[in-house]
């Protein structure tokens, strides 16, 4: 072999051991969190509750977005809870009595899984009311 040949051979495996790594460092993507709105008619002392399941875990929050009756706002008291549901309910820890509000009134932290929300009126509304509950979850 000439002296050229080795001396090509040496330089192409010397820059081969000297390359550069492409590959680009990756950083986690943000799970952007998702807001689900349950909507509909509570009659006087009744109850109603809703399922949703989380595919990521992480801090679950809800809030009585609003409660009308005719299209007017009302600000009766309501018993909210999130849970897991048990057989045709809903079982919540710590339910809160609560009026209507655009900030988190109940927080929890989840697995992944599938919850519910439930909707109470202990009090006894005057009249059938419709209501949404948002509710925001990884």
């Amino acid at each position: 072999m000439s002296a050229v040949r080795i001396s090509a051979m040496a330089i192409v495996i010397a820059s081969a051991g000297c390359g550069k790594d492409t590959a680009t460092p990756t950083s986690a993507t943000p799970i952007l969190p998702t807001t689900i709105l349950f909507s509909g008619t509570l009659q006087p002392r009744a109850t109603r509750f809703y399922s949703y399941t989380l595919t990521t875990p992480g801090t679950v929050t809800a809030m009585l977005a609003s409660l009308e009756q005719a299209g007017a706002p009302k600000p009766n008291a309501l018993e909210l809870g999130l849970g897991i549901p048990a057989g045709t309910g809903c079982a919540v820890e710590s339910p809160s009595n609560t009026t209507t509000s655009l900030v988190p009134q109940i927080r929890i932290d989840a697995a992944i899984g599938t919850y519910c929300v439930r909707i109470s009126d202990t009090d006894g509304l005057p009249a059938p009311m419709a209501f949404t509950i948002r509710v925001i979850h990884p």
